[in-house]
């Protein structure tokens, strides 16, 4: 009978304990599981079309096509880089960064020698029948570099966004993905991306994605005085091709 107590006795004492293990247990899971991040490394098959023009006022101003196909940029690159990261809390409120850059050699085809593009954007995720629907904000901001003689050809801008993104579970290991966005800044008349294509769950914690990628741009600085000792800087273009990356989620 003492035995029986002392028992009972004793499980009542670690019960406290092992509720408190147990709560310690969910809270530490639900705390990391209050974010998903993922980080993906992609490379795109470039093409650049459109127009470029730069002098000193309008009149002077050096005007370049920019029809430069993927084999064009290869045979001239010297480094480039693009990385896509995100987070997504369980709220549905997220962020993401996408750069992309290149260099190209210091005698580049028509004239480009520098391309960057950093695009910054926080989102909201709303869940339907349909698939899931991401509505987006942020700012695009562009770095570009041109060969253009004596004249000073860096120039740099930002863009604002707006833009929502669209997802299908296809199958168990495939999802559909199409972003589409649209904006202006106060230099730039329009600027706009379509991306679109699919992800193929490789593990749990890593997937493959292929897609088509383009991004518009219109940007003119407005320096049309002959006598203005500013730079005239046009860049009309749309960057586009295939895109394959990794991702990582964790």
């Amino acid at each position: 009978m003492n035995m029986i107590i002392k028992s009972v006795g004793l499980c009542c004492a670690f019960l406290p304990l092992s509720g408190i293990a147990a709560d310690s247990d969910i809270e530490t899971i639900s705390t990391q599981s209050s974010w998903d991040f993922s980080v993906e490394v992609y490379g795109q098959l470039t093409n650049i079309d459109g127009s470029t023009q730069v002098g000193s006022g309008r009149v002077d101003a050096l005007t370049t096509d920019l029809n430069l196909s993927s084999n064009d940029i290869f045979s001239k690159l010297k480094m480039a880089g693009m990385v896509h990261t995100e987070g997504l809390h369980r709220s549905g409120f997220g962020y993401s960064f996408d750069y992309a850059f290149m260099n190209l050699d210091s005698s580049p085809v028509n004239a480009l020698l520098h391309q960057g593009v950093l695009e910054a954007k926080g989102f909201k995720r709303y869940e339907y029948d349909f698939g899931t629907l991401d509505y987006m904000a942020g700012i695009r901001w562009w770095d570009i570099t041109l060969d253009a003689g004596n004249v000073e050809p860096g120039v740099d801008w930002i863009d604002y966004v707006v833009g929502v993104r669209y997802r299908k579970q296809l199958a168990t290991d495939w999802t559909f993905e199409t972003l589409v966005d649209v904006g202006a800044g106060s230099d730039t008349q329009f600027t706009g991306q379509i991306n679109s294509g699919v992800r193929y769950a490789m593990t749990d914690w890593s997937e493959l994605h292929v897609a088509y990628k383009a991004v518009w741009v219109d940007y003119d600085n407005g320096n049309n005085d002959i006598l203005n000792d500013g730079i005239a800087y046009r860049y009309d273009t749309v960057t586009h091709g295939l895109i394959v990356g990794w991702n990582i989620k964790f």
